[in-house]
């Protein structure tokens, strides 16, 4: 088989309609024109393919990302009860130490919790741990106070022998009541109602300080992590220094110890949750610092709460809660009273609303009718742009002198492009 009778089978094989002969004027503008319309077309067929790709891994990344839906409804379930999480840091307001007198106290921050129905939790301790940090954050270890503590024991020791009882200075409530610690000497005054001047003045208080009062301590900070255990309506937790109790329905804080001392109550919310966070959520007080130059603030913080039902492809929905915040600071003495207590208080309050987020996952027919679409439509806009160059092309006709032969040639190939791509001209 010879080159030439291959070449002129080849051409047999055109599937676009080709001018007789008679009609074909070859000319050198011609194939200038011809090597330009080459490159435009080239140039647009790049685009093309182009914008096709952009939009089909758009469309492949929308189908493999699950949408979420939002549902809004009123809130009829019956959980009772909900969980509060927590990770705060105060770099300047020890856990433990003297900050008074030189005298140990076992806590100086106290964690309480109330709600509208009453409930009252004072100086929770057992979800709440408490660890020694340094002003820059990072843990203070506890062996440097040991031969502190170990001579604070062996004064201790001859005090409380089995025979020791130590006295309550009148304030006891038995006649028999024994006081052995500074602390419960501060207890029994408390309870009588009785002020306390010069803790000094007591045995118990005395032998503790010159045991040594692990000073170094009151440089300190405290980071405070809890999970509590609250009931579902409004309510308030706080924490807030001075040893912390019941009164009657009367939440109370013992701030005697702490007469003349101004507190500095920065602090770092690491983290505060109502409830399991789930994939994406964004609790706005996560990672918050808080300082302020007022003396012995009293830091509160507003939450509007809306309870969440989460659910993805497991069998189990994850029930949580968003919040919203909002703070005020207001400085306050050492007194209390109406005018408040230093400290930093978390006061809640629950939509009636219930917010429903569901992952849906994309059907597989809906992602391959859109990319039909996205094909079919990208290719509409370039033959609507071909077409849009039409008139260009009869304003050069009309304006420029050519040959009429050549116009005849360009008019009977317009047609024929417009037949084969389906367009009637009349």
């Amino acid at each position: 088989m010879s080159p030439a009778f291959l070449s002129r089978s080849l051409r047999q094989f055109d599937a676009f309609a080709k001018p007789l002969k008679d009609f074909r004027i070859q000319t050198v503008s011609g194939a200038l024109r011809s090597f330009s319309d080459f490159q435009l077309t080239f140039s647009v067929t790049i685009v093309f393919l182009l914008i096709i790709f952009i939009l089909f891994a758009w469309e492949v990344a929308d189908y493999l990302s699950p949408a979420v839906k939002q549902e809004i409804i009123v809130d009829i379930s019956r959980n009772r009860h909900m969980s509060i999480s927590f990770d705060i840091v105060f770099p300047f307001v020890p856990c433990y130490g003297n900050l008074s007198l030189g005298i140990i106290f076992p806590k100086v921050l106290s964690v309480d919790s109330m709600d509208i129905s009453g409930e009252q939790h004072s100086a929770i301790t057992k979800e709440v741990n408490k660890t020694r940090v340094s002003s820059d954050g990072s843990r203070v270890e506890s062996g440097s106070d040991s031969e502190k503590l170990k001579a604070l024991e062996r004064k201790r020791t001859p005090l409380q022998s089995k025979n020791y009882c130590g006295s309550c200075y009148g304030a006891g409530v038995e006649d028999n009541q024994c006081c052995d610690t500074c602390e419960s000497v501060l207890e029994a005054y408390r309870v009588r109602g009785w002020s306390v001047s010069d803790p000094e003045v007591f045995e118990q208080c005395k032998d503790e300080k010159e045991a040594g009062s692990l000073a170094a301590i009151g440089q300190e900070g405290c980071r405070l992590v809890g999970q509590l255990g609250v009931n579902k309506v409004a309510g308030a937790f706080h924490i807030a220094p001075g040893k912390s109790y019941g009164q009657g329905h009367v939440h109370v804080h013992d701030l005697l110890a702490f007469s003349g001392k101004q507190f500095v109550l920065d602090h770092q919310i690491r983290r505060l949750s109502f409830g399991d966070t789930y994939p994406g959520q964004i609790n706005p007080l996560d990672n918050t610092n808080m300082s302020d130059s007022t003396k012995s603030p009293m830091i509160s913080y507003f939450l509007k709460l809306v309870p969440t039902i989460y659910s993805d492809f497991s069998e189990k929905p994850l029930v949580t809660n968003q919040y919203s915040a909002t703070w005020q600071v207001k400085s306050t003495p050492l007194t209390g009273g109406s005018e408040g207590i230093p400290g930093v208080f978390f006061n809640y309050q629950i939509s009636p609303l219930l917010v429903k987020l569901a992952k849906e996952r994309r059907s597989f027919l809906h992602f391959l009718t859109n990319t039909c679409a996205i094909v079919g439509g990208v290719y509409t806009v370039f033959k609507l742009r071909s077409a849009v160059d039409t008139p260009s092309e009869i304003t050069r006709l009309l304006f420029v002198d050519l040959h009429p032969q050549e116009v005849n040639l360009w008019l009977l190939q317009l047609r024929t492009n417009w037949r084969s791509d389906g367009i009637v001209c009349l």
